[in-house]
């Protein structure tokens, strides 16, 4: 009864690990320059991150140490993983000019700031996660780190010909965003970006949790887009497909947060002490 037990609570925490191995997997593709790979295996991290979770649920296996150990996965997958590959993939490419000088600078306190906003973020959910009404103060890291790498692999699916970051052929399927060609100059807004979104994760900007629609309409548009995105993320297909709904539901729903009574009126809990 005892080792059912110990398993029961273990399957949640095996499914943590296989998610670090991922986001482990991701490091040593980005070293090795395979951006793609490493990319897509950042998604992979997301859709593991979501499924630990209800595994946990499920068999009723929540604990406080699968609480820490998750947090400190995600530290590395969202926070570590995402900045490296970001840092690794400018630096490489001299004509950005984040390969040394001022440039190179602000790529690493862009690298910098992405990772201790992830862990502020983490932190701070830690404490104040059973005080917050159906609602995130600021936004969530699995969500942050998804849409940056969704739009990453945009951007290299997309990228324009003779480009050092085009990858086109390392992708499969239709083209949904036509004849577009990003050009090299795109990516120098990224350090940019990464530094917004950390100040978005260490905000106390409102944010529904996935799911939290009342309308039943807009809980079958929710589920439907999510599960399509899983699907596509497991056989690493269409990222075009999958950066619309993360995208909006960010965008929207930051916007909707200040300018609706009841959401902006929400104040975040305490998480230091008096």
């Amino acid at each position: 009864m005892l080792l059912k037990s110990k398993l029961r609570f273990a399957a949640p925490n095996l499914v943590t690990g296989l998610g670090l191995v991922f986001g482990l997997m991701s490091l040593v593709a980005t070293s090795e320059h395979r951006f793609v790979d490493a990319g897509w295996l950042i998604i992979w991290c997301v859709l593991i991150d979501r499924l630990d979770g209800l595994t946990a649920r499920s068999l009723n296996a929540s604990s406080e140490f699968g609480v820490q150990m998750d947090s400190l996965a995600d530290a590395i997958n969202f926070g570590v993983c995402p900045g490296y590959l970001v840092y690794v993939t400018l630096s490489s490419v001299p004509a950005l000019g984040f390969s040394d000088g001022a440039g190179h600078v602000l790529l690493l306190a862009a690298f910098a700031a992405w990772v201790l906003a992830t862990v502020y973020r983490l932190a701070k959910f830690n404490v104040v996660s059973e005080e917050a009404p159906g609602v995130f103060f600021g936004v969530a890291t699995t969500l942050a780190a998804g849409v940056l790498a969704i739009w990453y692999l945009v951007l290299l699916k997309y990228g324009a010909p003779g480009s050092p970051l085009s990858f086109p052929d390392a992708f499969r399927g239709p083209q949904l965003l036509g004849d577009l060609q990003v050009p090299l100059a795109v990516w120098s807004y990224l350090p940019a970006a990464m530094i917004v979104m950390a100040l978005l994760m260490a905000s106390n900007a409102p944010m529904p949790k996935l799911g939290r629609v009342e309308s039943k309409a807009g809980t079958a548009i929710v589920l439907v887009s999510v599960l399509a995105g899983v699907v596509c993320g497991v056989i690493r297909y269409l990222p075009d497909f999958m950066a619309w709904f993360p995208t909006s539901w960010l965008v929207c729903f930051l916007i909707w947060g200040q300018l609706n009574p009841k959401w902006r009126s929400l104040r975040a809990p305490d998480f230091l002490p008096d």
